[in-house]
């Protein structure tokens, strides 16, 4: 890339207007003073230069006086991004975000390696292998981060401003990311978690629900979007569609306070069920779309704690040189109004995942010396991964009460 197509790519992304006219010739003075640094740079620095990385090197400091989310992308590491909705590559399965200009854990895909040795959400990154993550940015870290299965990489962690830190050697492997999980609780609910929205989640989802429904007796839903950090922003607006027959599910607002509302229609829609939406600090973009969109509809209980808080929208503009610009061109907001961004979606119930320290057990029946026994099929049968998990327990005790009620009413 030379200098002279350098500074045709920066007038051919200047927006062709009056105003933009007049910010030119102002630019003008800037890029004079970028092109005679450049040249000055090229000519005297100490040793030979790339011409070609201080070009990227410029275009990448621009967008870093914007937002975290804005990034320029060169041909490697834009196809690192494209992995990322394909729902397999290689590497210690963790996503990540940049909070308060710190590297932070979002949440670590569940069974991975990151998973596996005890990487929380929430943790920040302060070294990949040795090299500080200051100034890092988001694609750099994931290009580090993935490798060849069976190769290490070790992460130096800061957990809750304790101040030793935590190193973590974990090994790649080839990640599959389980996208969609369903499984039947107690024979008349139906849970179903989503780790990430990627091509086709909403297609598959409404398969494996439809399926559950046609063959059980079905009394409510549990969505679970706990530790999804987003993806493809339609496939979330498709999944919020399944569930509402009318109304906003989300609205952008792009520079210039252009508007685009996005509506439910009613040609796919499951059954009006008790249902229950699953969330945590995890939960990001597309989930707290999908949340936001349920909640303020008042289709669904959005139970757990609060949300990640990531309410703006990427474009991506492939480049002439196989990189790409990433460039946030919107901010979303819940049919209610609410910008989330920083802030999150704050559940109608907020339940820690951590259980409530027990009462003091009391002696009961099955303590008793020779107590009577009762045959398996008669007994109360407690699923093993609900008493696992104290939040999706709690949400399956709410789909219950639910039930009871509408039989008082």
């Amino acid at each position: 890339m030379k200098l002279r197509a350098f500074l045709l790519f920066l007038f051919f992304v200047l927006p062709f207007s009056p105003q933009a006219n007049a910010l030119s010739e102002k630019g003008y003075k800037e890029l004079h003073v970028l092109t005679n640094v450049l040249h000055y740079a090229e000519k005297n620095y100490v040793r030979k230069v790339d011409e070609e990385e201080l070009i990227r090197g410029a275009i990448r400091g621009m967008l870093e006086t914007l937002d975290p989310h804005s990034q320029y992308m060169s041909a490697e590491i834009y196809k690192e991004l494209k992995v990322d909705t394909r729902g397999h590559f290689e590497g210690v399965g963790i996503e990540i975000a940049v909070r308060d200009g710190v590297l932070t854990v979002v949440a670590p895909i569940k069974g991975s390696p990151a998973d596996k040795k005890g990487i929380l959400p929430g943790d920040q990154i302060v070294r990949i292998n040795g090299k500080t993550t200051r100034n890092m940015t988001l694609i750099e870290a994931v290009k580090i981060m993935r490798g060849d299965r069976g190769s290490k990489v070790k992460l130096s962690i800061r957990r809750n401003e304790e101040q030793n830190l935590h190193e973590f050697l974990l090994t790649r492997q080839l990640i599959k990311v389980p996208n969609i999980n369903t499984d039947l609780l107690e024979d008349h609910y139906v849970y179903a978690s989503i780790s990430s929205f990627q091509r086709s989640t909403a297609k598959a989802l409404r398969k494996q629900l439809e399926r559950l429904l046609k063959n059980h007796d079905v009394k409510g839903m549990i969505l679970d979007v706990r530790g999804n950090p987003g993806g493809l922003l339609d496939e979330g607006i498709k999944v919020a569609d399944l569930f509402l027959d009318q109304g906003v599910i989300v609205t952008t607002e792009s520079r210039g306070a252009e508007v685009d509302r996005f509506e439910a229609t009613s040609e796919v829609t499951l059954p009006n069920l008790p249902l229950i939406v699953l969330v945590d600090g995890g939960s990001a973009s597309a989930s707290e779309i999908v949340a936001g969109a349920l909640k303020d509809n008042k289709r669904a209980v959005v139970l757990g704690v609060q949300t990640f808080g990531k309410g703006s929208v990427q474009n991506v503009l492939e480049l002439d040189d196989g990189g790409a610009l990433k460039l946030t061109i919107a901010q979303y907001f819940t049919p209610s109004g609410t910008s989330i961004q920083a802030s999150g979606i704050t559940p109608d119930i907020v339940i820690s995942a951590k259980r409530p320290q027990e009462e003091k057990r009391r002696i009961r029946e099955s303590d008793l010396v020779r107590h009577l026994e009762v045959s398996e099929d008669r007994k109360v049968k407690n699923d093993r991964t609900v008493l696992d998990d104290y939040q999706k327990e709690v949400a399956l005790d709410y789909l219950k009460s639910w039930a009871v009620f509408k039989r008082a009413e």
